[in-house]
């Protein structure tokens, strides 16, 4: 089970890092990662929306083999939101993280915990501001986040334009 969950971990920090992301921490078998800290970045969405891609397709590689070698295979959803955020070395004395917090954060983490495997929810901000970029399909509001009233979300289905 360590190998396994060693081995997708691997490939998500590979693509949060790829895409010049900041690893923020793993969270069980989950990860949480933002962009545009500690450094400013150009097109910080469009970088995110692009690692959730790379997870998406590299997901189906690592899942053979994983199927062949320990006869499991792995799965995952995936959120996406964009908005402003506290990010600094937060924490005690004794331990220190730079990580992130905030609604932005929580939405985020909400988004995830409710798509589906192979699934990259988005929030109406990370689709307004690709708009034109990546194809989506908008699920309304017939999913409800916790804390979210009326929140739309969409899935991401595809990036429209190459690098």
């Amino acid at each position: 089970m360590v190998e396994i969950l060693n081995q997708y971990l691997t490939l998500i920090a590979d693509c949060i890092m790829r895409n010049g992301g900041t690893l923020d921490k793993f969270i069980g078998d989950a990860a949480m990662a933002f962009w545009g800290a500690p450094l400013p970045q150009e097109d910080y969405v469009m970088k995110a929306v692009r690692a959730a891609e790379d997870m998406r397709q590299g997901s189906d590689e690592l899942s053979k083999v994983l199927m062949e070698k320990y006869g499991r295979t792995v799965s995952f959803g995936i959120g996406v939101h964009v908005g402003d955020a506290v990010v600094g070395n937060i924490g005690s004395p004794q331990r220190m993280d730079y990580t992130a917090i905030g609604d932005t954060v929580n939405t985020s983490a909400r988004l995830e915990a409710n798509a589906p495997a192979r699934t990259i929810f988005i929030s109406r901000e990370v689709a307004d501001c690709l708009e034109g970029r990546i194809r989506v399909t908008s699920l309304g509001s017939s999913i409800k986040l916790k804390g979210k009233s009326d929140m739309e979300i969409l899935t991401m289905d595809e990036i429209l334009e190459s690098d």
